[in-house]
């Protein structure tokens, strides 16, 4: 531990000497960028833009009227590129006098196809999705309302290698399913770059955001431990949040829907109505210089099944302000309540949607993060975090009231220069402390420190390399002390107009969390559950290699080949005859597999095809007789194909669109193997409409009615209706 403070210690005497140096170096008279970004068709202010002054950290992003200002740069002639989401990206020239502010105007063409992306999560800093050598998928905010999602986890099922098992995000096959909740995610959550993940079971809580504050979301698929540390062993969602706007602005979406009978008779289990409803509602403006975001949502709904209600409230406030210096102060934070049933499972298959457990829930969650960047000169800038996350997931069977709020820490300093226009240096060092206590598993503590560094290096014009190193240490006070060097390589290849090779290389570390080693109930309890401190930490190698393809303006394709190696998997084992289980190491695994992609738009803009493809073979590499599991056999709720199709038509303000989603049966499963297991087959359908500052959506879900159970003896959602009506004024 003494090697580590001294080696932070080192770390901050270097970063003190750099921003010394910096301030020095750039002290000079700068001027300033002011300008607007339209639509080249309709003129209209196009909100959310990106521009960045090329070759320097400088940019901005419009607001709602499509204005942005740049600040502190140096006189002389600049490049500026601008970028946004289905529209091609420019680039204008623009020469800047010192004390004095120059205007620019650029309107940008749309683009049937959304090629041209900025992306944060890929290289932790801004690059093109294009020229990303990791295998990164992203999801707009104009994405997420068109499909009228209601969950971050349900937006992502559009992106190839991401699927839902209950209600964790399987990402390539990373992750299995826990009975119980209490198994850790493999996926880290971020908000705004935050890792939100709970201190005690290492759990993403999917709900503890509103969509409606998202901005986008991006996913990154493979080795992202180098990144963001041991959270992420097979990859990380990242969700950005909405800015503040310069001028007031209100925005608001009403949904109600209402359940339809169950296909088979015998399943209704009530004569009432079913039905849901859900209010979102913000309002944004700035003040001088500073700008503040505040939401609320009310989600509440009866269930489809006996014990499926739940009353769910968000608070979500988000303050930055800008000093004169043009350094940044943000202050996020978001509150969630959720109570609610639990349906753990039927009763029989006779009675699919009654349950024999009547247990109620409570979610509770508080994430806040304050972020402090600063710029000392168009080529050095740092970023000191601090964030705090408490949160009690619900569990079933009276478990949550012995619990108690998990308590994360964590803070960052960060550095990103650029020493060359062709290189970028990104190094920090990541510290977090969690404090956690139960009558399951006592009170622990437990720190870590990570520091890191990673180079983007753009070797020619066609020519990027990606390369990184993370050392991460974590510490259970008085147990154990775990670590790992996390190298991270890639690289892409722009061989041809609109053709990129990417791959990527790296090592995958997560270090099981509190609850899953010490996590011990009585016996005699309705769930038993025995502790194992032997855990060892699961370690990954992760390989991806694949194409980017554009051709023309109207098609895009990516296909992706993925190897992956686990060493130590952490999975529930049940006990003989018992409801629960002992977390226990499984032996080596292997996951390959393939991912394809594919958008198109064709007559006139009026046709549109989304689809993605994913094969996956996953295989246990040794026999193990705890688990069961067998050499060369699947592992647990890996499924073998997961296709998404979305075809769409337009006519004017009406758009007619469909989702299909298809999910082979699982191969194998944990704890009830000689239950009926069949695909998912899931069909949506939308019809919306806009009128003015207005949309409106008629939808349909589950539109077959087509009966399948996700996990074992819990049945899929039933058809239901809905309409929605949202504005932005």
């Amino acid at each position: 531990m003494q090697k580590d403070i001294k080696i932070l210690m080192s770390y901050k005497l270097l970063c003190c000497i750099l921003l010394s140096f910096t301030s020095a170096v750039f002290s000079q008279s700068t001027g300033k960028i002011a300008g607007v970004i339209t639509d080249a068709e309709t003129g209209g202010p196009l909100p959310g833009a990106n521009v960045q002054v090329t070759q320097t950290l400088l940019g901005a992003v419009t607001d709602v009227n499509g204005r942005f200002v740049i600040r502190q740069v140096p006189p002389g002639a600049h490049f500026l590129r601008v970028s946004y989401i289905g529209y091609h990206s420019e680039q204008a020239r623009i020469r800047v006098q010192r004390d004095s502010t120059s205007q620019i105007q650029i309107a940008l063409r749309p683009s049937p196809i959304p090629f041209d992306q900025v992306i944060a999560t890929g290289a932790r800093q801004q690059e093109d999705l294009q020229r990303a050598a990791n295998s990164v998928g992203v999801i707009a905010s104009s994405e997420i309302r068109r499909r009228d999602r209601l969950r971050i986890d349900e937006s992502m099922q559009s992106i190839a290698g991401v699927n839902l098992v209950g209600e964790n995000v399987n990402v390539r096959g990373g992750s299995g399913y826990t009975l119980l909740g209490l198994g850790a995610s493999r996926v880290l959550l971020l908000i705004d770059d935050v890792p939100v993940l709970t201190s005690d079971l290492g759990r993403a809580n999917w709900d503890i955001l509103p969509v409606t504050e998202v901005e986008r979301i991006e996913v990154l698929k493979g080795a992202a431990s180098v990144l963001y540390g041991a959270g992420g062993i097979s990859g990380v969602v990242n969700v950005l949040t909405r800015r503040p706007t310069l001028t007031p602005s209100f925005s608001f979406r009403q949904s109600a829907g209402v359940y339809d009978d169950p296909s088979v008779d015998a399943w209704r289990w009530t004569n009432r109505t079913l039905y849901y409803y859900r209010t979102d509602a913000s309002f944004s403006n700035t003040f001088r210089r500073l700008g503040l975001r505040l939401a609320v949502s009310r989600h509440e709904s009866t269930g489809d099944r006996e014990n499926g209600e739940f009353r769910r409230w968000y608070f979500t406030g988000k303050a930055v302000h800008n000093f004169p210096d043009n350094s940044i102060l943000s202050l996020f934070m978001t509150y969630s309540r959720d109570a609610r049933g639990f349906f753990l499972q039927w009763t029989d298959q006779d009675n699919a949607l009654r349950t024999m457990f009547r247990d109620r829930i409570n979610v509770d969650g508080v994430a806040a993060s304050l972020i402090y960047n600063k710029l000392f000169s168009p080529k050095f800038s740092t970023k000191v975090r601090l964030s705090y996350n408490t949160q009690i997931i619900g569990l079933p069977f009276n478990l949550t009231k012995d619990f108690k709020p998990a308590l994360g820490l964590s803070g960052e300093v960060q550095g990103n220069w650029l020493p060359h226009p062709d290189h970028s240096l990104l190094f920090g060092v990541d510290y977090k402390r969690d404090d956690v206590e139960s009558r399951y598993y006592g009170t622990h503590n437990g720190q870590a420190i990570s520091p890191y560094f990673q180079e983007l290096w753009k070797i020619s014009q066609i020519w990027q390399l990606h390369a990184g190193l993370r050392y991460d240490t974590y510490v259970v006070v008085g147990d154990s002390v775990e670590t790992q060097l996390s190298p991270k390589l890639g690289a892409s290849y722009n061989f041809l107009p609109g053709s990129i090779l990417h791959f990527s290389f790296g090592r995958g570390f997560r270090v099981p969390s509190i609850a899953e080693r010490f996590s011990q109930t009585p016996p005699g309890t309705n769930v038993r559950i025995v502790s194992n401190p032997d855990l060892q930490p699961e370690r990954s190698t992760l390989f991806d290699a694949g194409l980017r393809q554009r051709l023309g303006e109207n098609l895009s394709a990516e296909i992706t080949a993925f190897w992956n190696k686990y060493d130590y998997l952490i999975e529930l084992t049940q006990l003989r005859g018992q409801l629960g289980g002992q977390f226990r190491n499984y032996p080596p695994a292997r996951i390959r597999g393939l991912e394809a992609e594919i958008k198109a738009r064709g007559w006139k803009n009026r046709l549109g095809l989304e689809a993605a493809l994913t094969w996956m073979d996953s295989e246990n590499l040794s026999d193990d007789a705890a688990s069961g599991l067998r050499k060369g056999q699947a592992l647990p709720y890996r499924p073998r194909f997961t296709v998404f199709i979305s075809p769409s038509l337009s006519f004017g303000p009406a758009t007619l669109e469909a989702d299909y989603r298809y999910m082979s049966r699982y191969e194998t499963v944990t704890f009830f193997p000689f239950d009926e297991r069949v695909p998912q087959k899931v069909l949506n359908l939308r019809l919306l409409y806009r009128l003015g500052q207005l949309s409106m959506q008629l939808a349909v879900k589950n539109a077959i009615n087509y009966n399948y159970t996700p996990v074992e003896r819990v049945l899929g959602e039933v058809r239901n209706f809905a309409f929605s009506i949202s504005g932005e004024f």
